[in-house]
């Protein structure tokens, strides 16, 4: 399927998906069908899923909608009905759907678990804490072999990454903003999308209907408190101790506390969808006072703070407007409701109808769309140069001046880019390459201290020689590189690309005895794969090859197994006796062998036990059907 399409349509399913969910996780709650479909459409419509979209997570918008699911599961015997082996699937289908989320999106496997597992104990039919708590174990548990295949490399990987060096302060980062709590009720259009609050006018004040009207049941009790406790855990370090709490072993797994807002967004949808539902049921006189009582001060809550930001700003942005006209629309027909003066067919459709216009603006406004060609235009006079230069080489960039979704599109290896997991050893090698020092954790390599590529860092200078030993043949730059062995070859606008005179190839002899990068023979031949790189060279001396040295590389030197060295700390290599000799370097991990063991286990006893569980039910079945005749006769 052509891209960008492929994309969107994989990301419509995912959010379509999600609001099933949400329509039967509500629909298991008791809620009525009406209220549910609202709340399912809440879901697929929340503009925090279409803020990220815009900002590229797609991993976050591939495992956020399956959230749904890991709470329905709690109680499968609704969530598939028709099926006959419902014990197996409330015992089995949490940790299947835990794992899903892991392997779509490590970050936000680590929030769902945690909400999964509050929800457990409050919607637990089991009398016994412990009996829940042993089910949790067994399922998390039972979730880990079915996510294995990633989860022992990642766990491997990520000792050996910066992310094992994060501070308190950069698991801290990104906290929501104290005054952009005002995003409840104002949506930021184009804002920044880790602090997009929003959920709309009508679930602002459906939500607050739920909380008003009658007494509050464990279930919707529930849903408030997890909207209270993520909206604060999203504020982070504006939280006093919060520091005390992110250093926690297993907490950096929740780095950016603002993520906890697409939470706040699920409880709010869940909220909406109770106060729906009890605007169409029945509703005593204090109940609608009370309703009508809170509705207006939310209004006039909206017409205070519109009035301090005019006083303040003698302005009245866009989106301000546009929150205050949807919060107080939604508020004023939230009202209607309560009136017998309109019917409640007519009154819940045009709720729709408001609902869908608000998300429908909101959403739209949530990030910025660009033509593909546009996009894949942008300098691309500089990667087609790059592409029509011989050899296996590699390009550095300080300026991101290469994007990486051009890199890929003309088959260019990067030495610089953006990874939220990077390694240690490489990252402390690059801060010597580039000249650019770190500063704390980084998702990208070089750091941009701040966030302008394009100038951050001109100040610093590379060294030739040391990406060289990284196969860098060119750098590319927005600003002037004097250099000692950078040459300019050409300058494409404020584009400026250099050629390293002191590359060296992608496998070389380093002669005995010598420096690490001095007097270097080429490698013969090199013939290079993801998972195993094949190289003729002639000794005496030592092979490095310009690969990064990782667990679960083995090396055979004429077929026969050998001991691979790490070259500078960094690098792959291996010692060569006199003559010419065959090397293959190939990737066999321990940690993703031993994974898929485990994965397959986990599959064996889902299919084994699913097995039995069904023909239990048959057997039950005929018995029950044994017992029914003998009775009958």
């Amino acid at each position: 399927m052509p891209l960008p399409l492929g994309f969107n349509l994989v990301v419509a399913a995912h959010l379509v998906w999600g609001g099933v969910g949400m329509y039967r996780l509500i629909r298991m709650e008791g809620i009525s069908y009406p209220a549910a479909l609202f709340s399912g459409l809440a879901f697929a419509c929340l503009p925090k899923l279409f803020a990220h979209y815009g900002a590229g997570h797609l991993t976050l918008l591939y495992a956020v909608p399956w959230t749904p699911w890991l709470l329905a599961s709690q109680n499968s015997r609704n969530l598939f009905p028709g099926t006959h082996n419902s014990g197996f699937m409330s015992r089995i289908s949490p940790g299947v759907l835990l794992a899903i989320i892991f392997l779509a999106d490590v970050r936000w496997a680590a929030y769902a678990g945690v909400f999964w597992w509050g929800y457990a104990f409050t919607h637990s039919q089991n009398k016994s804490i412990i009996k829940t708590a042993k089910d949790l174990v067994f399922q998390t548990a039972f979730a880990g072999l079915l996510a294995a295949p990633l989860l022992l490399p990642l766990m491997e990987y990520t000792r050996l990454s910066t992310r094992s060096t994060l501070t308190a302060g950069d698991i801290m980062a990104f906290s929501l903003p104290v005054p952009r709590l005002f995003g409840l009720f104002f949506p930021g259009f184009w804002s920044y999308h880790e602090w997009v609050l929003y959920p709309g006018g009508a679930v602002l004040a459906l939500g607050l209907a739920a909380i008003l009207k009658g007494k509050a049941s464990q279930r919707k009790r529930f849903w408030l408190v997890a909207f209270l406790i993520s909206i604060f855990f999203s504020l982070g370090t504006h939280l006093p101790g919060f520091s005390m709490l992110a250093s926690l072993p297993g907490l950096d797994l929740l780095r950016v506390p603002a993520r906890a807002l697409f939470l706040t967004g699920i409880a709010l949808a869940a909220l909406a969808a109770y106060g729906l539902d009890g605007l169409l049921g029945e509703n005593t006189p204090a109940e609608q006072r009370r309703v009508s009582v809170g509705l207006t001060a939310l209004v006039l809550l909206i017409i205070t703070m519109i009035l301090g930001i005019w006083i303040s700003t003698r302005e009245f942005p866009t989106n301000l407007i546009w929150g205050a006209g949807a919060v107080g629309v939604g508020a004023f027909w939230t009202r209607a409701g309560l009136s017998s003066r309109v019917s409640p067919q007519i009154w819940f459709l045009l709720l729709m109808v408001l609902a869908m216009l608000d998300w429908g603006v909101v959403d739209r406004y949530s990030f910025f769309s660009r033509p593909s060609a546009e996009v894949l235009s942008e300098r691309e006079m500089v990667a087609n140069f790059l592409a029509s230069q011989l050899g296996k080489f590699r390009v550095f960039s300080p300026s991101y001046s290469l994007p990486q979704h051009l890199a890929v599109r003309y088959h260019l290896e990067q030495a610089d880019g953006v990874d939220p997991l990077q390694l240690e050893a490489y990252s402390a090698f690059m801060e010597q390459a580039s000249g650019v020092p770190r500063q704390g954790y980084s998702v990208t390599l070089p750091p941009f201290k701040a966030g302008t590529p394009a100038k951050d860092n001109a100040t610093y200078r590379p060294d030739p020689a040391l990406l060289g030993l990284l196969n860098v043949q060119y750098v590319v730059a927005e600003y002037d590189l004097p250099v000692e062995g950078l040459m300019l070859r050409r300058r494409y606008g404020e584009t400026r690309v250099y050629e390293n005179q002191r590359a060296l190839p992608r496998a070389w002899i380093q002669p005995p005895g010598s420096i690490l990068g001095e007097a270097p023979s080429p490698a013969d031949r090199v013939d290079w794969s993801p998972n195993r790189i094949e190289v003729s060279a002639k000794g005496p001396g030592t092979l490095v090859l310009a690969e990064l040295a990782y667990p679960g590389w083995r090396v055979w030197v004429d077929g026969e197994a050998s001991e691979m060295m790490v070259i500078g700390g960094l690098l792959r290599g291996v010692a060569l006796e006199p003559g010419a000799h065959q090397v293959v370097f190939a990737f066999r991990p321990l940690s993703l062998f031993l994974g898929l063991v485990l994965f397959v286990t986990g599959c064996f006893f889902l299919l084994q036990t699913s097995f039995l569980s069904r023909l239990f039910a048959v057997v039950t079945r005929r018995l029950h059907r044994e017992e029914a005749k003998k009775t009958n006769s």
